[in-house]
């Protein structure tokens, strides 16, 4: 059927397949739809606006996870790089035992001193190098699961306000009164893509993992902490009468030092490296202390404070592209709400009045459609000579 004489009256499907046309070929020209999703809204204007509200939802969804993925892994290398400070702990100890090993050949140590101090000294040193090292690596491991849990977490959110979002969009205007049965299944086809119970579940799981995670970095503070206990004077151990932890399993290498030197005189010679070693296991453990808690600092503002921790205009080529694609989606919705009035003005009863309207609705300043006006008209045309050579 060909475009309508502007002495016949125009009815609302007619009109409509002109709106429609426009924004179907503004959207094919920008790539704001998938081809398979377009099949079934050419001849229906509330089905392209379910469509496209879907669409704007989704993009709006995806440069979110982007950005917050991509603020979370920024962060997090950040905060990662406490790690070396640990992994330079070790080191440290590490070397400070080897120098002392090398003193230790030069003083030829008899069975005697050994049995005394070197020995049990020796063992307990090589014991907390390696738990320094084993607190490295759970660290490391917490700091992923936490990771994923603040990523998780702000997937939801976002997730959970794209659906409230959509809903809102659906619930007036084109979207609430439903036409026929491609706009119902459309309808319930983008509502459903937006259910955020997939997200909550995983968010879950990575909760529990971040958990257990945190137990095993706190029983392993805990378990350094026990062995710091036994390197320093007892005096200025920690009573704490709620901490049930047993010491009993590690030498109390300070006690056994301090006899030591009042029988083994030439044990004089290594006082100042053991006495070295002792500040360092207590400095060590300390700042490990500090570390995990300032850790869970800049966790908790990460994930109860997205917004403003992720708050950067650092953004890659992808988000970028996918905003601009977004706000194009943006001015396209409120143009199809605002034509879809048009439908049904008894005045624009011939083609011309109703093409003028059109070109005017697109063309008003100071509207939402404003920065995409010149595509839209271009589409206009483009529609315009589609329709007049329809036969």
């Amino acid at each position: 059927m060909g475009l309508p004489p502007s002495s016949r009256n125009l009815d609302v499907a007619q009109k409509e397949t002109l709106i429609s046309l426009i924004a179907l070929l503004f959207i094919e020209e920008h790539h704001l739809l998938p081809k398979d999703k377009l099949a079934d809204t050419r001849d229906s204007l509330q089905a392209l606006f379910l469509r496209t509200s879907g669409e704007e939802t989704l993009l709006r969804k995806l440069i979110e996870i982007l950005k917050i993925t991509q603020g979370v892994q920024r962060s997090f290398a950040q905060i990662a790089n406490t790690l070396d400070g640990i992994r330079a702990s070790a080191t440290t100890v590490e070397n400070k035992l080897t120098a002392l090993r090398v003193i230790l050949e030069m003083l030829h140590i008899s069975a005697e001193e050994n049995t005394a101090f070197v020995g049990p000294f020796l063992s307990f040193s090589q014991l907390l190098s390696g738990k320094i090292k084993g607190f490295e690596r759970t660290l490391e491991a917490y700091l992923e699961a936490k990771e994923e849990e603040a990523r998780l977490t702000n997937i939801y959110r976002i997730a959970r306000d794209a659906r409230a979002r959509l809903k809102q969009r659906l619930a007036g205007g084109l979207g609430a009164e439903m036409q026929g049965e491609v706009e119902s299944r459309i309808r319930k086809e983008v509502v459903s893509s937006f259910d955020y119970s997939e997200s909550e579940n995983n968010l879950k799981y990575a909760q529990r993992e971040s958990r257990n995670k945190e137990a095993d970095v706190l029983d392993q503070l805990a378990d350094i902490k026990a062995m710091c206990q036994q390197a320093m004077n007892p005096s200025m151990r920690d009573k704490d009468e709620n901490n049930t932890r047993t010491i009993t399993g590690y030498d109390d290498v300070y006690v056994l030092f301090a006899q030591a030197l009042r029988k083994h005189s030439r044990l004089l010679h290594i006082k100042d490296h053991v006495l070295e070693l002792f500040r360092m296991y207590q400095n060590a453990f300390g700042m490990f202390s500090l570390d995990f808690q300032n850790l869970n600092r800049s966790i908790s503002t990460i994930t109860e404070n997205p917004d403003e921790y992720f708050e950067s205009k650092d953004e890659d080529i992808d988000i970028r592209r996918k905003r601009e694609k977004l706000r194009r989606i943006e001015g396209l919705i409120p143009f199809l709400e605002r034509t879809a009035e048009s439908l049904t003005d008894e005045e624009l009863d011939t083609y011309p009045k109703f093409s003028r309207r059109t070109s005017d609705t697109i063309s008003t300043t100071k509207v939402p459609w404003e920065h995409i006006c010149e595509d839209l008209l271009r589409a206009k045309v483009q529609a315009e000579a589609e329709l007049s050579t329809r036969m």
